[in-house]
């Protein structure tokens, strides 16, 4: 019974970081690439945030697909924004210093191939249960939600 208990507490432990790495999309239909991705600014910096320089993944991809043999893209276009709040990083590194991983936090938009009129947002949740994590996961949710609201109709998904 102890040994079952002990292993039922060992699987639970391992699958903690897979809950940790939920990872939400955001679908905006119909959508323009430019105009989600000047909304996704806008959110951001409504929410008193600078954007560092976008990460342009889309770009790296299609750089390096020749060389590594895959030649078909993946994004139309694809950008990582990353954005922090100093607010939510301090209650983070407070709560657990191990938190330095969650910053900043990071929210990307891309298109795929063969869907015209479709834009994607995803971001990744905030590990854990704690204040600030439930307030980084609020934080991200409300900027894809003002988002879509000023890029067009969306659904958000897990």
């Amino acid at each position: 019974m102890l040994r079952r208990a002990a292993l039922a507490a060992l699987l639970l432990s391992c699958l903690a970081p897979a809950l940790a790495d939920e990872i939400r999309q955001l679908s905006i239909e119909p959508g323009r690439y430019a105009d989600a991705r000047e909304a996704l600014v806008d959110a951001i910096e409504g929410e008193g945030l600078i954007p560092s320089p976008p990460s342009r993944f889309g770009d790296m991809l299609a750089r390096t697909g020749q060389a590594l043999d895959q030649p078909d893209p993946i994004y139309a276009d694809a950008e990582v924004l990353h954005f922090c709040s100093a607010r939510i990083a301090w209650q983070l590194a407070r709560e657990n210093p191990l938190n330095i991983a969650q910053c900043p936090l990071a929210m990307a938009i891309f298109t795929l191939p063969g869907e015209p009129g479709r834009v994607r947002l995803a971001w990744r949740r905030a590990a854990g249960n704690s204040p600030g994590a439930n307030a980084a996961n609020a934080l991200l949710e409300g900027i894809a939600r003002h988002t879509s609201e000023n890029a067009g109709r969306s659904s958000i998904r897990n």
